[in-house]
């Protein structure tokens, strides 16, 4: 299963069997609540069973997210990576750009 989540993925509850890999997708944006957007929806992956990687999707510049993914990956204990756009293609265009790569561990 392919969750493609945005900031109001606090409503992400009981998604999935316990046999279906799960992998989320998070679309990269600007500060939000006085957090940087991408923490939210994170923050809510944390009661996703069966999560075996989360992608974060953006523009910005990898070294810019460096530490934080590598602090959120050891935090959840699921394998979190930034995929660098090449140009802003928005929500679907990132989705598709990358969707070999999101589809790699088989995803139900």
């Amino acid at each position: 299963m392919v969750i493609a989540a945005a900031a109001a993925a606090d409503a992400i509850v009981n998604i999935g069997s316990s046999e279906e890999k799960v992998v989320a997708v998070i679309m990269v944006g600007g500060p939000t609540k006085g957090q940087a957007m991408v923490h939210h929806p994170i923050s809510a992956c944390k009661k996703i069973p069966n999560l075996v990687q989360i992608y974060l999707v953006g523009f910005y510049e990898e070294r810019e997210f460096a530490l934080y993914v590598s602090s959120v990956s050891n935090e959840l204990r699921v394998p979190v990576r930034y995929l660098k756009e090449d140009k802003p293609h928005g929500s679907a265009g990132g989705l598709y750009n990358f969707r070999d790569l999101i589809m790699e561990d088989n995803p139900v």
